[in-house]
């Protein structure tokens, strides 16, 4: 459960890991075709271990914030930043569909970011 009355230095820090966290959660999401399915071995190791390092910042995290926020935020700049590295990594096309999605994405995670209120008292 997230602290009642985190001091800012707490709140900055808690994002600062979801950040992290959103890193690792990108590099296991673009390495995973180069597993396929699970099926190469080294590929298939540092997916793993990068999954597990997406998820204990996370878990840190929320210690401070509360799981809706830091759960979607973590997601929102996962999904982004897939997206993004798939059209370089991958050769994913770019489309206005997809651009106008990605903007979308980057536009809910900046509000619930400027609007986390988790430290703050009534």
């Amino acid at each position: 459960m997230a602290e009642a009355a985190s001091s800012p230095d707490d709140r900055s820090f808690a994002w600062t890991l979801v950040l992290i966290a959103a890193v690792f959660e990108v590099a296991w999401a673009v390495g995973l075709p180069f597993t396929e399915g699970f099926t190469r071995p080294v590929p298939s190791i540092l997916v793993v271990a990068a999954m597990i390092a997406a998820f204990l910042p996370l878990a840190r995290a929320t210690r401070t914030l509360p799981i809706g926020p830091a759960y979607a935020v973590w997601t929102g700049l996962g999904a982004t930043g897939t997206a993004v590295l798939g059209r370089f990594v991958h050769e994913e096309p770019v489309t206005t569909m997809r651009l106008l999605g990605i903007a979308l994405v980057i536009a809910g995670v900046v509000g619930l970011r400027a609007f986390d209120r988790s430290g703050e008292s009534s």
